[in-house]
């Protein structure tokens, strides 16, 4: 600190002790063993930058300490930095803002150099120059530009100011006030943010989802191409006379997810050919269509209710046929099966039980479905004592192993008559349970065909996997029209394996063309009646081609609901390989 700044300092102490007492020049210069005209010069310039206030009483001066903010005070609380020059272009003023970013140290005393001696990159530019140097010469110059920095580029909003600033420069002449904003960080965030509109823009237009923007009065506010696509619509102009409501078919559904104003999803439909004949004649669509839905309210700041909302959605009428179809394929089969197919849980806790069952099981075994939480344990009440042991023991084990399970019995079902079941199923390991998805057959009247399905494994049951994943072979064809044959329309994994050909090679093929070797016309006349009278039918066993490594295969034929023809196949090989040995053997005796 020089010597003048450390008087100024102790004079400006005096007089805020003495506060608010006035005093006068000769006591603060005899108190403080001063000069009695250096003090009168230091309280002038003190008087001038606002840190004292003079009270004239009679010829005489008085003085106290300013309890308003001094303008140096307020100059270095001020954010952006600013430097005062006068006309040769020396510092007059600098704020604290100035120094620290410009990183020039506080300790030094920039003040009456040379701005040029700063060295500093932002005041080296020639527009930079050329524009004081108009200020100077009284000229048009530049109020504001936008400077980067060379070498950090960082942005700054730069303001001249032409002005007379004695009581600082103490010399009445013209200066230069230069104002200098950092604004790095705002440009980089404003060129983010339309970067991210652009992107946004993009995914708006581009996804192949449809998305409405929509008022919660059911007012269309905007829609991308895809949604237009879906709806079948050529221009957003065929929805400005509808709500959104009217589009989609669902007006209750949709208004009470407004109410609720949360994020959803779900499933709707909607009759394209109701729709055209009532408001949306110019849609391309027809038919019933179904779409997934998303629905989200538009977040808004200061947690205000929103009044606008999306909702994106994606035509999968596709699928949703699909399943249908599988669902009849499914339903189709296991109707027609002579038993009926199961899923059976057991959790680690030691729970286990039933967590589906065809509801065909009273039908045939006279054990109702429901309760399913103890169909189970009635199901297995059913089994003859001399079986139930064997049962409880087979289960137990398969637990413990996590094992297929297979069991072959005695069944007294609540009517009281007697039947052989045979039980099958295959163990899916989840999270903290085992899940066996299995089938339970009536073999009472086939018990020697069925030993065969103690060699085969049945997956998944339910509606989506039953078909794949059986433990025997189902094959599906359908009639050609106006012909003595059928086509190949789909096979499972098993189906595959006993014909020796991959699914892709069979499906699409004609069955007796494609194996000549079928017992002819006894499998057409039955595949004739089948199809005539939808009573299922039994097939001995046959071999598709006469040759070693072919098995000998059981059929049971039925029509499904769709109407294509479903053969559910069991390899019977060893069983008749068996009949064969034992008819040589008493051959042989006599």
């Amino acid at each position: 600190m020089t010597e003048s700044q450390d008087r100024y300092s102790q004079i400006r102490e005096f007089l805020q002790e003495r506060y608010p007492e006035a005093v006068s020049i000769s006591l603060i210069a005899r108190e403080l063993g001063m000069n009695r005209g250096s003090v009168a010069k230091y309280l002038e310039v003190l008087q001038s930058h606002g840190h004292v206030v003079m009270k004239p009483f009679g010829k005489a001066k008085l003085y106290t300490s300013s309890q308003n903010v001094p303008f140096d005070d307020l100059f270095n609380y001020l954010s952006d930095a600013i430097v005062i020059l006068d006309a040769d272009l020396r510092i007059l003023m600098v704020n604290r803002s100035f120094l620290n970013t410009f990183g020039i140290r506080k300790e030094r005393n920039v003040v009456g150099t040379e701005l040029s001696r700063l060295s500093l990159p932002l005041f080296d530019s020639p527009t930079v120059r050329e524009n004081i140097a108009r200020i100077i010469q009284s000229q048009m110059f530049i109020n504001e530009m936008l400077l980067i920095e060379r070498g950090t580029d960082r942005i700054f909003l730069t303001e001249f100011v032409s002005t007379v600033i004695p009581s600082l420069a103490f010399t009445g002449k013209p200066g230069i006030m230069i104002s200098l904003r950092d604004i790095t960080t705002w440009k980089k965030t404003e060129e983010a943010l339309k970067i991210s509109e652009r992107k946004i823009r993009t995914l708006f237009e581009e996804v192949p989802s449809g998305i409405f923007l929509f008022h919660e009065d059911g007012t269309i506010l905007n829609a991308n191409r895809a949604a237009l696509d879906i709806l079948g619509l050529a221009r957003f102009t065929d929805l400005a006379d509808f709500k959104l409501y009217d589009i989609l078919c669902s007006k209750d559904t949709i208004q009470e997810l407004i109410r609720k104003g949360k994020n959803a999803e779900l499933t709707l439909s909607c009759n394209f050919d109701r729709l055209k004949s009532e408001t949306l004649s110019t849609t391309k669509k027809s038919g019933v269509a179904y779409f997934q839905i998303v629905f989200a309210p538009v977040t808004e700041s200061g947690g205000n209710a929103s009044k606008e909302y999306f909702i994106l959605f994606l035509d999968i009428t596709a699928k949703k046929l699909a399943e249908k179809q599988l669902k009849e394929r499914y339903r189709g089969i296991v109707s027609n099966l002579p038993g009926i197919v199961y899923q059976f849980y057991a959790r680690d806790s030691g729970e286990w039980g039933a967590y589906y069952v065809n509801e065909r099981t009273q039908e045939i075994y006279g054990v109702p479905a429901e309760p399913l939480d103890t169909w189970f344990d009635r199901f297995g009440a059913c089994i003859a004592k001399e079986d139930r042991e064997r049962w409880g023991t087979s289960i137990e084990d398969v637990i413990r192993r996590v094992a297929p399970w297979e069991f072959e019995g005695r069944f007294i079902p609540p009517t009281g008559e007697d039947m052989y079941i045979r039980g099958v199923s295959q163990p899916v390991r989840l999270k903290n349970e085992t899940v066996w998805n299995g089938i339970f057959l009536n073999v009472t009247d086939r018990k020697r065909a069925e030993d065969a399905l103690k060699k085969t494994q049945l997956k998944e049951v339910r509606y989506h996997s039953f078909f794949e994943n059986t433990c025997n072979g189902v094959l599906i064809y359908e009639y050609i029209p106006g012909s003595d044959d059928y086509i190949i329309k789909d096979v499972n994994k098993v189906t595959a394996a006993l014909l020796r050909m991959p699914k892709e090679e069979l499906v699409g093929k004609r069955l007796f063309e494609e194996f000549p070797e079928l017992p002819d016309p006894e499998i057409r006349d039955l595949l004739r009646r089948v199809l005539t009278t939808e009573k299922p039918e039994f097939v001995a066993p046959l071999k598709y081609r006469k040759r070693e490594d072919f098995p000998w295969i059981y059929h049971y034929v039925f029509k499904l609901p769709s109407g294509e023809i479903a053969s559910f196949m069991v390899d019977v090989t060893d069983a008749v390989k068996e009949g064969r040995d034992r008819k040589e053997a008493g051959s042989f005796l006599r």
